[in-house]
Order: structure tokens, then sequence, then C-alpha cells
């Protein structure tokens, strides 16, 4: 299985521990592929530094959980471009999706979650993809 996590749910799981340990059976699963590329990366990194995060985020914390995912992720170099989103900004995300022939992008935006299903990948929560794999 080939998966996504968009970048609220990687910083959900920085700041809050109840987070972090649903994220990190997924972590543990080594029948689930996650992907990530570049951009993902770079988004992520940026977030920990806005204020409203870094209050919560140790420098070590963030480096430790980087290398984590730097270590366990399977990364993408994004060929294609889509402009489907309803924000703009998250049209990179669909692009890993394709490129990675991703089957869920999990994920707690609207803007994605309206999508629903693009090409193969189903757009879904946390929540969901939990229940339907037996996570919960």
């Amino acid at each position: 299985m080939i998966i996504l996590l968009d970048t609220n749910l990687w910083i959900s799981a920085l700041v809050g521990a109840s987070m972090r340990t649903r994220i990190e059976k997924i972590l543990a699963d080594k029948n689930i592929t996650i992907l990530a590329d570049s951009n993902l990366m770079e988004e992520l990194i940026d977030v920990c530094k806005r204020p409203k995060f870094a209050k919560y985020l140790y420098p070590e914390l963030v480096a430790a959980f980087l290398q984590i995912l730097r270590e366990r992720l399977t990364f993408v170099e994004t060929q294609s471009t889509f402009q489907i989103c309803r924000d703009p900004n998250d049209d990179y995300l669909l692009a890993i999706c394709y490129d990675g022939e991703a089957d869920y992008l999990l994920t707690g935006d609207n803007d994605l979650l309206i999508i629903q299903l693009f090409h193969k990948t189903q757009i879904i929560t946390l929540s969901e993809f939990e229940q339907k794999h037996n996570f919960a």
C-alpha cells in the first residue's frame, strides 16, 4: 500500500502525543510505503518555524523527527503538475500522489478532502484510513 500524509498530519504528530502515537503505528508498518518529495519536506520545515508552532517545538525534536522521516519515507521526484485543488498550494500533493502512484492521501484539509478521488488515489482523513485498515 502506498500513501501520502499531508503536512498537517506531520505537524499534528510533532505537537501532540496522541497524534504522534497514531502516526507512529503507520510508520511502523513496513507494508506501507509513505511518499514525500522535496516540496513536502520544505513545507514541513517552514511550518515548524512559524511562531504558532515554534513555541511548542524544540529544534532538537524537529531535527530528530525530520531525520526519522528522511530514513523512512520514499522520496518521489515529481514530474507532473496539476491545477485541480481549490487551494493551489495543495496541488503539489496531488502530483506526489500521481507520480508516486499513491493509493491514499491522508489529510485533514477540506480543500483536498472535497476531491475524494484523484486518479487512483483516495483522499481521506486519518480516522477513515485507520478504520479501513484496522489501525484504530
